[in-house]
């Protein structure tokens, strides 16, 4: 069976320096863990404003990609590109990160594209990064679930989504228990329904690992967390975009 081709979601801002390119390194390491048909790039708007920015990306974007344990180097190293017509149509969905600031520009050098646009609100802020990952984790369940934005998303991509939405009919309510059973009193978290193939099982399960400073692995399709951390689990899991259901005891 051929391979089927990725489709591109294009994040832009102003100077692809600091908000387009973390939401495009973090929404392909979750695109990549789910297996999902889709990727990222970012642009800028207007990258000739950044005359202050120093290196290839911001220093606190990079610190804040680390510390939820991921890691792109190509990604993270290459300089700050600005946005071309190609690249506005190459992408099945184009998300612009604040509407007031990048509407303007949008207008004023790509107008053809204004209304095929989604808009975010995402200042150019310090503090700002967690609202991006909502965002980027939102788009994503969006994606795997066929549903829609609060705000209406972009028309230009609505007659692309049957194409891709197979994947989206395994269950998205992840279950996570506990059991004791057979353990000598050593209880494990179990995770399971997760609609991952075995190496993004694996990779899910090292990020909880990481996250809940203990051990674990993956057995008959379900992740085993060593002790009982379905609190830390539960939320750890929300904060990646999944819908979580407490089951057992």
């Amino acid at each position: 069976m051929a391979k089927r081709s990725a489709r591109t979601v294009l994040f832009l801002c102003t100077g692809n320096y600091y908000r387009s390119r973390f939401a495009e390194v973090l929404f392909n390491s979750v695109a990549g863990r789910m297996g999902l048909p889709w990727r990222a790039s970012s642009r800028g708007l207007a990258v000739e404003r950044g005359v202050n920015n120093v290196g290839p990306m911001a220093v606190s974007a990079v610190k804040a990609l680390e510390a939820l344990g991921v890691r792109a180097a190509e990604a993270v190293t290459r300089l700050p590109a600005q946005v071309t017509t190609d690249d506005l149509e190459r992408a099945a969905l184009i998300v612009a990160l604040r509407q007031d600031e990048l509407l303007p520009l949008l207008q004023e050098r790509f107008p053809a594209w204004v209304e095929k646009v989604e808009f975010w609100h995402v200042d150019d802020a310090p503090e700002v990064l967690g609202l991006i990952e909502q965002e980027v984790m939102g788009l994503v369940a969006r994606i795997l679930g066929g549903g829609k934005r609060q705000e209406s998303p972009p028309e230009a991509a609505a007659p692309e989504r049957p194409a891709v939405k197979e994947p989206a009919r395994k269950p998205l309510t992840l279950k996570v228990g506990r059991e004791t059973a057979g353990r000598r009193g050593k209880g494990v978290t179990t995770v399971f329904d997760v609609p991952l193939d075995e190496n993004g099982l694996k990779e899910l399960a090292a990020t909880l690992k990481q996250r809940c400073g203990t051990g674990g692995t993956v057995k008959d399709g379900r992740i085993e967390i060593q002790g009982d951390q379905r609190e830390r689990i539960v939320a750890e899991l929300a904060k990646l975009g999944y819908k979580v259901k407490r089951v057992g005891g």
